[in-house]
């Protein structure tokens, strides 16, 4: 009975324990902490994703040849030069300096692009043979004779190139000749034939050199030589030490000019390149540069622009000058000549055909100027520094000898019947010697 009673309380205890369990709260999770880092800002399904950036490749430069005179290369002009070119148009010049005939040589045989010379009857062949399709004037300096300081031919001073050189010849000067065809070898052997001499003795030395390496031989030697200005200049700098004998007669002008070479010597001449190069060369803002080459630190400037367009740019008040051994010097403007007499006169073209021109008597502009009792030559002077000469008692025998008016503007020499490289265009100097 006792029994029966106990195993019901732990029955209603237990029911009990059951029913409190059931009622009892949900024990809530304990939430994670929220990141310190914000999470990335999704993109807007309307905007676009940004491409990757690519990579700009450059083109390769392409290769240019350029043979050219030494006196340009070892003046230092070139590496002055030459850098605005090759960055402008993309392009790696292969530069080979050699004497102005070697480099027209390469020319013909249509191993360059585009030639930088000064050897101006040799370049009028040279185009007249076609192996040139385009020529034009780039700059020019001057030819000089240089020597040991203590100038044991005398000829220091001297006026005269071939009297200087028949000095040398007489004396037995030494003397260092470049002897490689050169635009400087050229002008050296003109000038012993003005006087002349067939240089071949002891005292005179056939170097077959660059002007550079002409200068260095000629100090050891103590010897004389023809130099342009530039090369001799640049050489003055590095510790030369021969001076200037003699400057400054119209023989020893010294133009050049650039040329781009008849692309049909050769497939694989880039005539629009050596084009391209030619435009930039005779820009003013590149005669502008080539003025300006070392003329601070010398003062004076090595080369002087010649180009066309640097001429019209730059175009003088006087357009023709009569200078040299006269009574009175004279320098016109276009237009002064213009307003003088004229006359007209036929001549034969390069072709036989005959032309009419017009112009002012070159007797009657010379009687203005009265040359001296002694001068002997007249020389036709071109702006772009070609040069012509004749007798000058032939130019005042000549009754139909004019300066003639070109159609484009400036002169040229008419003289009927005499050779047709006297017929000078763009004349600006009639120079009495």
């Amino acid at each position: 009975m006792l029994q029966t009673k106990l195993n019901k309380i732990l029955a209603v205890l237990i029911l009990s324990a059951m029913l409190l369990a059931a009622c009892a709260p949900v024990a809530t999770p304990t939430a994670a902490p929220a990141p310190t880092q914000a999470a990335p800002t999704l993109a807007s399904p309307t905007e676009a994703p940004k491409p990757a950036p690519t990579e700009t490749k450059v083109p390769q430069p392409q290769d240019m040849v350029l043979a050219t005179t030494t006196s340009t290369q070892d003046s230092g002009l070139l590496d002055y030069l030459l850098p605005d070119f090759e960055k402008e148009a993309n392009v790696k010049i292969k530069v080979i300096a050699v004497g102005s005939g070697q480099a027209l040589q390469m020319g013909k045989d249509g191993d360059a692009d585009v030639l930088l010379v000064h050897s101006p009857a040799a370049e009028k062949e040279f185009m007249e043979a076609g192996d040139g399709v385009r020529r034009e004037a780039v700059m020019y300096n001057d030819f000089i004779i240089v020597g040991p300081e203590d100038d044991p031919a005398k000829i220091g001073g001297m006026k005269s190139v071939v009297e200087a050189f028949k000095t040398l010849a007489v004396t037995k000067s030494k003397f260092v000749s470049r002897g490689d065809d050169s635009g400087t070898h050229v002008k050296e052997k003109g000038i012993w034939t003005k006087a002349e001499i067939e240089p071949a003795s002891d005292w005179y030395v056939s170097a077959g050199q660059g002007m550079g390496a002409v200068l260095m031989m000629a100090e050891e030697m103590q010897a004389y030589t023809l130099s342009d200005r530039a090369t001799f200049l640049a050489r003055v700098q590095e510790g030369l030490k021969l001076k200037i004998m003699v400057e400054g007669d119209s023989l020893l002008l010294n133009p050049y000019g650039v040329i781009a070479v008849n692309p049909a010597k050769n497939p694989n001449i880039k005539n629009d390149l050596a084009n391209q190069f030619i435009d930039w060369i005779i820009s003013i803002p590149t005669q502008e540069k080539i003025q300006a080459f070392k003329k601070e630190e010398l003062g004076q400037s090595l080369f002087y622009p010649n180009s066309t367009l640097w001429l019209e740019a730059n175009k003088p008040a006087g357009g023709l000058m009569i200078t040299g051994k006269v009574a009175e010097e004279k320098t016109w403007s276009e237009d002064d000549v213009k307003s003088l007499e004229t006359m007209d006169v036929q001549a034969a073209d390069k072709d036989g055909k005959m032309i009419d021109y017009k112009g002012v008597s070159l007797k009657g502009l010379l009687g203005m100027a009265k040359p001296d009792a002694g001068a002997a030559t007249l020389v036709f002077v071109a702006g772009d520094g070609y040069s012509a000469e004749i007798p000058l008692a032939d130019a005042l025998a000549c009754e139909e000898c004019i300066v003639a008016f070109n159609d484009d503007g400036g002169f040229r020499m008419i003289l009927p019947g005499m050779p047709m490289k006297l017929q000078v265009r763009g004349v600006v100097e009639l120079q009495v010697k």
